[in-house]
């Protein structure tokens, strides 16, 4: 899915879950008991609660227009006197859609006093006089400020089309933006001579600002995009729609904080019962105290039995039977459709068979001593027995394995298992780059003084073990960083593809993208220093002593014949150089970095390696989906 809005919010007002669920469940027109769990269906719309005193989630996925569109409203308490935070998403399979705040935000923000961070979003706009100049000033000049400030300036002509446009905005963009409304034209003048020129502001217009506003040091004042006035009064509130579109489009690109980078993974665990509530702001393990996973637990064989008589003379009394030991929890199947039942009867056949096995023999001798009026010790362990039998029938039907389900109800929950594996899958990619980090750090310091140094933390370890937002946020950072690499601005478009079309994935790649290039940035600075001989293949099977690598199965030196020779898959794949390595300037690059084996979409990276030529580099060419070949065409 397309994620097309995202809200992230701080809250330290009390009973956040049940402020955020009434105002959710009135939005979505759904009758709500306060369970902990509690899934609604009506037609094609689904709506499902599940929270707890700790954190909760909240899901509305419903048809619209050709696609579908679900909102995610997830929350979670803070550390102690931390505040709480809420994140809530909007996501779906269109190709195009005018997405704008959910209907349950102006009533939620009305709740408390909601904040990105640093400045308060409220739900409706702010009426900015002299008096609050100050204050506005202050919440533009915030590098940490989140959302953007909308100011919308006076209009003498119709000053109620100015707060119809406040209005309009506040309820579009409710919990991604700060929409403030001029009171008069001495504030304007005052905040302008804040501002400056470049900055201002004026003429019954608006301007949009991004966070971090320096007047007079800007160096692009048009990343902070006006809209003027002349525009407004010919078009009314059709002419926002470019500053709605442009706000939410800036939403999806916001940074997770890193409280709730960690903790949001492990709500979704927490609900389904899999994490303890406790650990929800626990932190994370470190590579050693990783519990290595055990096999699987190999069933002992049963006794053989024993003849009644022996049986009568050698059974304990009641009072020394203990209960049995219980079996290893059932793991829900997955069945495919119609299989569930099958496997759900054969599991009752099963233990039916193993209990009356053991049974028969002593239901014989008990039937007799009770024909004849005794009260015999194989008379009170065949009541325990059948007590245990009972409870044991119920905790198998309480798994619900006996009961059919219809096709709806397993699409959904294989749906719900899918997305928590998912969760789990990122969580644990993360972290084994850290724990391989460690390793290579740790190895090139016992290489260097030759005695244990574990305990200690590495000097770069934030910097090689960081965890970013977005690939275009890991494409930034490599040009600033790593000097002997070269990323041409030509990438930007087909890496912010990918972080648009696929936000669920993209923090997957993000750590792989970063380890290959701090892996092609190490391998050039070796080849340039002479410290090292080979291809950048045979770096990555055979490193230097803790230097960045990355796995070799994820490196391919070339590509297939039926590629090269096809010259419309050859010329896919050639890319921009300076012309001291080619006469032309372009050339053919199929050295390529696999960021996903296998699946739809799998980013490649292709590069040239010039390590050991002129330029002392290796020129990446492309970073994107997967360019062209014979199984994607």
């Amino acid at each position: 899915m397309t994620q097309f809005y995202q809200a992230l919010l701080r809250d330290g007002g009390p009973r956040l879950g049940p402020r955020l669920r009434r105002c959710f469940a009135a939005w979505a027109g759904v009758e709500d008991d306060g369970a902990p769990a509690l899934e609604h269906a009506k037609g094609r719309t689904r709506t499902a609660f599940a929270d707890n005193e700790l954190c909760g989630r909240y899901t509305h996925d419903g048809p619209t227009g050709d696609g579908r569109l679900r909102t995610t409203a997830t929350w979670a308490s803070g550390r102690g006197s931390a505040p709480g935070w809420v994140r809530v998403t909007v996501e779906g399979d269109l190709d195009e859609a005018e997405v704008t705040a959910p209907g349950f935000m102006p009533a939620f923000l009305a709740t408390g006093r909601a904040t990105d961070g640093a400045v308060p979003v409220e739900a409706g706009p702010l009426l900015i006089g002299p008096e609050e100049v100050k204050e506005l000033t202050g919440w533009l000049a915030r590098a940490d400020r989140g959302v953007p400030v909308i100011v919308l300036t006076v209009d003498r002509g119709d000053p109620n089309l100015v707060a119809a446009c406040a209005d309009h905005l506040a309820e579009a963009l409710a919990g991604i933006a700060v929409v403030a409304r001029l009171y008069d034209s001495r504030t304007q003048d005052d905040l302008n001579a804040w501002l400056g020129g470049d900055l201002s502001v004026f003429g019954g217009g608006l301007r949009t600002y991004l966070p971090g506003v320096r007047p007079g040091e800007e160096t692009y004042a048009m990343r902070h995009q006006p809209r003027g006035g002349g525009a407004i009064r010919d078009q009314g509130v059709r002419s926002l729609e470019v500053v709605v579109r442009g706000v939410v489009d800036l939403s999806v690109h916001r940074q997770l904080p890193r409280d709730i980078r960690q903790t949001e993974p492990r709500v979704a665990r927490i609900l389904s019962g899999a994490l303890p509530p406790g650990e929800l702001h626990a932190a994370p393990p470190s590579p050693a105290a990783i519990a290595v996973p055990r096999g699987p637990r190999i069933p002992r064989p049963a006794p053989p039995a024993e003849p009644a008589a022996a049986a009568v003379d050698s059974a304990p009394p009641a009072s020394e039977l203990a209960a049995p030991e219980p079996e290893p929890a059932l793991q829900d199947p997955e069945p495919d459709g119609p299989q569930a039942e099958p496997v759900a009867v054969g599991l009752a056949d099963d233990i039916a068979a193993k209990l009356a096995d053991r049974l028969d023999d002593s239901v014989l001798e008990a039937l007799v001593d009770m024909a004849r009026g005794g009260d015999s010790e194989t008379t009170a362990l065949i009541r325990t027995m059948s007590a245990h039998l009972d409870a044991l029938t119920r905790a198998v039907e309480s798994t619900g394995l006996l009961a059919s389900r219809s096709p709806g109800q397993e699409l959904e929950r294989l749906r719900r298992q899918y997305d928590q594996l998912e969760l789990d899958f990122t969580e644990l990619q993360e972290q084994e780059r850290k724990a391989q980090d460690r390793i290579r750090w740790l190895e090139s310091r016992l290489a260097e003084h030759a005695d244990p140094v574990y305990g200690l933390q590495s000097d770069d370890g934030d910097d090689a073990c960081w965890e970013a937002e977005s690939l275009m946020d890991v494409v930034q950072r490599a040009r600033k960083q790593l000097r002997h690499l070269d990323l041409p601005d030509a990438l930007d478009t087909e890496v912010s593809k990918l972080d648009v079309m696929y936000p669920r994935q993209r923090r997957r790649w993000t750590g792989r993208t970063w380890d290959a290039l701090r892996a092609l940035d190490a391998y050039a600075a070796a080849r340039a220093e002479a410290r090292f001989t080979g291809g950048f293949y045979d770096w990555c099977a055979r490193p230097l002593p803790g230097a960045p690598t990355i796995t070799p199965t994820m490196v391919s030196m070339k590509e297939s014949d039926s590629v090269s020779g096809n010259p419309k898959y050859h010329r896919a794949r050639v890319f921009r150089v300076p012309t001291e390595i080619d006469p032309s300037g372009r050339v053919y690059m199929p050295s390529h970095i696999k960021l996903q084996q296998v699946g739809s979409p799998a980013p490649r990276m292709h590069f040239l390696d010039d390590a050991g030529g002129p330029t002392g580099k290796v020129w990446i060419g492309y970073l994107g989906d997967h360019l062209p070949n014979t199984r994607t065409n």
